[in-house]
């Protein structure tokens, strides 16, 4: 969650910025982050995100993904019904 991963059809992998710039060239929207070419933006650029990723959880209201991993978890473990227990089977 500290940072976003692309994986390019090579198999390499691009982070930060680039896989922003990278999937708005895709989608025809490269102009979005074009500045980011320019290596001393694409470094302010990647300096925000990386400030941008490290609190978008309590920015935006959010858990943390461990906590949403263990509410699910238990979710998941309050949800199950056995076998013999279910629809009218007793």
């Amino acid at each position: 969650m500290g940072k976003i991963h692309g994986i390019l059809p090579d198999g390499s992998i691009v982070t930060g910025v680039e896989v922003f710039r990278r999937l708005y060239e895709a989608v025809g929207l490269g102009w979005v982050y074009a500045a980011t070419r320019n290596p001393a933006i694409a470094a302010v650029a990647n300096a925000v995100y990386d400030l941008w990723a490290a609190y978008r959880l309590q920015v935006t209201g959010r858990p943390a993904l461990e906590q949403v991993l263990l509410d699910r978890e238990k979710k998941t473990c309050t949800d199950s019904t056995p076998v013999g227990k279910q629809q009218g089977k007793q």
